[in-house]
């Protein structure tokens, strides 16, 4: 983990940098608002920003939700939202690393997932 974190993830974070270093002159600009208005990010730079943003703040989250014997299946009001939309936990799961393994850094899987789902 020291390793992907130290060498992975910063990565994400120096390649982001070096993205934004024009639009982010008083250092005011965060992941979040990035990634949630990429159309207002210049063209430019708008791959890289979605790119290496993306694998930024998804590894930020990934360190936050870490936790041993951590994974698993959910409960209450989102298993019952999930089984409605999809069949099961271990369905959507599947359907999940099928449209990761289909992205630029596998943590996009989610967005892609809602392109598609949104079309059919």
């Amino acid at each position: 983990m020291h390793f992907h974190h130290d060498k992975h993830h910063a990565a994400y974070v120096a390649n982001l940098n070096k993205a934004v270093v024009e639009i982010n002159e008083a250092g005011l600009l965060d992941i979040e608002h990035l990634l949630k208005n990429l159309d207002a990010v210049p063209e430019k730079i708008r791959t890289a920003v979605r790119n290496q943003g993306g694998g930024h703040f998804n590894h930020s989250l990934f360190w936050q939700m870490m936790k041993k014997d951590g994974g698993g299946g959910t409960a209450g009001d989102l298993a019952r939202a999930i089984d409605a939309s999809f069949g099961s936990f271990f369905h959507v799961q599947g359907q999940f690393t099928k449209a990761a393994l289909g992205q630029f850094g596998s943590g996009w899987g989610l967005a892609g997932r809602r392109r598609n789902h949104a079309k059919n």
